[in-house]
């Protein structure tokens, strides 16, 4: 992937065009443009990496996640389908899906053995099924129906934290509320969907 992370003439150029959306320039790296990638690495690494993070809790496994992330993108453009969701959800969809497996991994190899990673930080909570595929199954389409049965601030909160990819910090900041009020939408949001009987025929589905 080392020519993938080269700079040129072209690729500043491109870098410097902020019209071209995100979802175009997925279209572009779906014909194996290189110039298009590195766009979309510029402004999604660190997304993908602080992801990485709060999953895996390990900076060299978040470093690889990256590379594991955009390697699929490099090679999977074209399956993306803009009438599902952004381009940006698409991204941070793939590296939730990717850090999980990853973390399912570690831990079958007791990578975290003595680690509570609960106490690390902000993660998914438990890690239970229905975190999983919101994360890295369901696309934020998919999930309307289901999150216009939660109030307004569980439904934004589930929004911002799954399919923008922010840490409760950042939701907190966006949202202007208290650190404690968005755990408490992200929690309470998170036990209204499992009850959902929208979620149970969406897993049907993807069953």
């Amino acid at each position: 992937m080392a020519e993938l992370f080269g700079e040129d003439t072209q690729r500043r150029r491109l870098l410097s065009d902020p019209e071209l959306s995100d979802e175009q320039a997925i279209l572009r790296l779906s014909k194996q443009d290189k110039n298009a990638f590195q766009l979309l690495f510029s402004r999604f690494s660190r997304l993908v990496f602080s992801i990485g993070l709060r999953i895996l809790h390990d900076q060299g496994e978040s470093e690889e996640l990256v590379q594991d992330v955009f390697l699929h993108l490099y090679q999977k453009a074209n399956l993306f389908d803009p009438v599902k969701g952004s381009g940006k959800g698409w991204i941070v969809q793939i590296a939730y899906h990717r850090a999980l497996d990853r973390r399912s991994f570690l831990v079958r190899r007791n990578f975290y053995a003595g680690t509570d990673l609960e106490a690390v930080g902000d993660t998914l909570s438990g890690d239970t099924d229905l975190e999983r595929e919101v994360g890295g199954k369901l696309t934020l389409e998919q999930m309307r129906p289901a999150f216009a049965e939660l109030s307004e601030k569980q439904r934004k909160t589930l929004e911002l934290f799954f399919f923008e990819g922010l840490e409760f910090a950042d939701i907190a900041e966006r949202l202007g509320e208290p650190l404690g009020n968005v755990r408490h939408h992200y929690y309470r949001g998170l036990d209204k969907l499992r009850k959902s009987t929208i979620i149970e025929k969406l897993r049907d589905i993807k069953s």
